[in-house]
């Protein structure tokens, strides 16, 4: 409970710094009444390919409610959230027309989420990006994610039974889900870095609809010159999130001996490097080290020996290099989209071999042969060294 606490006050923490300064009406002239505050924002583009905003508005109420942890008390409880939106031609038209449906000027800077719909991110995200660097009142450190097979106005309407601010609990899961090393944590501030980025194309965060009022964020969407072109699943994703050094921790689940054991990742060192001939690149390599715990045993005999630790840590980094494999393999034949950085490690070290093939990148890195080099090790067994099943 405790923990739960501390990650919804630390996903609170902009909102709780802005409204002392609104509320002593000493900031840029201010009052927290003439204000709606934006815990989230959604964009896509309606069956015309107009622009359409979707923002979540949070009560000051319901954002004291949530950073304390009360699930409620005694008298009527007001709604925490309103939702509103608004189409236009442009994302600044769509922004200027939302003030005939909204009583006050909307504020961005205390945004948990900007989820992005797949019709719009299939068409480019250059807009998007470009109106929202022009804002300056836009936090630069809200989690980015996109929409799959649900809108993000659809999404943002969910009524959560998990926190009053639906979009806090969007951003809970994103947490969660990094320490499971299926998600990959996009802030605002990344994907413009991204877009700008030599060699490498932008990956950003999956969400969707898991019921009613759950979503599940977990996934990734790849895009290629600033427009999405497919997905990766939660296995890929991991896969790639190795590669890229992106891996906090992770559990992994290895098959032996007609059951399987569990292997917590405890640290995890990725690169991505690119090998020349002739001044020319001949093949792309991974190398990934990984330490894990085991955190669950379910299969026959002992697991401290030298010889179990060394199959498991062969079964631990067959695993690993599956997943990486998984994902290049989908980014190279189907998407032609570097979301790894080969490009970039070429521009950063082997300039002159970047400037013959930059070009044709898409089509260079589509057919280079991969090489994924993974060292994986097991540090702690735990106490139990025979496992107990039943029958025995």
């Amino acid at each position: 409970m405790i923990r739960k606490k501390d990650k919804v006050f630390k996903a609170l923490l902009p909102l709780l710094l802005v409204l002392p300064l609104l509320l002593t009406g000493c900031w840029n002239n201010r009052e927290l009444t003439d204000l709606n505050i934006v815990a989230g924002l959604g964009l896509d583009r309606t069956d015309d390919g107009r622009i359409l905003l979707t923002v979540q508005v949070a009560e000051p109420g319901a954002i004291q409610s949530s950073s304390s942890g009360s699930g409620g008390g005694g008298g009527e409880k007001s709604k925490p959230v309103f939702v509103a939106s608004n189409e236009g031609e442009t994302v600044f038209d769509a922004l200027r027309g939302m003030l005939a449906v909204v009583d006050k000027k909307l504020f961005f800077s205390a945004a948990q989420v900007l989820i992005l719909g797949e019709r719009l991110a299939q068409d480019g995200i250059e807009e998007v990006l470009d109106f929202f660097q022009r804002d300056h009142e836009v936090s630069y450190l809200m989690d980015v994610l996109v929409a799959k097979g649900a809108t993000p106005d659809e999404i943002l309407r969910m009524e959560s039974d998990i926190d009053d601010i639906p979009a806090v609990y969007i951003q809970g899961t994103v947490e969660n889900n990094i320490s499971r090393g299926t998600v990959k944590k996009t802030m605002f501030i990344d994907l413009v870095k991204a877009v700008d980025c030599r060699g490498r194309q932008p990956a950003i965060g999956q969400i969707s609809k898991s019921g009613d009022k759950e979503i599940r964020t977990e996934g990734l969407a790849v895009f290629k010159g600033g427009k999405l072109v497919g997905w990766l699943d939660p296995f890929e994703t991991r896969g790639y999130l190795f590669a890229r050094n992106k891996v906090q921790s992770a559990i992994i689940n290895v098959p032996v001996d007609e059951g399987k054991v569990s292997l917590e990742i405890m640290k995890s060192k990725g690169s991505v490097s690119v090998a020349i001939e002739s001044n020319e690149p001949s093949s792309l390599i991974v190398s990934v080290e990984a330490e894990a715990n085991v955190g669950g045993y379910e299969a026959k005999g002992r697991i401290d020996s030298p010889e179990s630790l060394y199959m498991l840590e062969e079964k631990l980094g067959e695993e690993i290099k599956k997943e990486i494999a998984m994902a290049l393999e989908r980014c190279q034949k189907e998407y032609a989209s570097d979301i790894f950085g080969f490009g970039t490690y070429l521009y950063k070290y082997q300039l002159q071999c970047w400037k013959k093939v930059e070009k044709d990148w898409n089509d260079v890195f589509k057919r280079l042969p991969v090489e994924i080099r993974v060292d994986a090790k097991i540090s702690r067994v735990g106490i139990v060294r025979n496992p107990l099943r039943k029958g025995e």
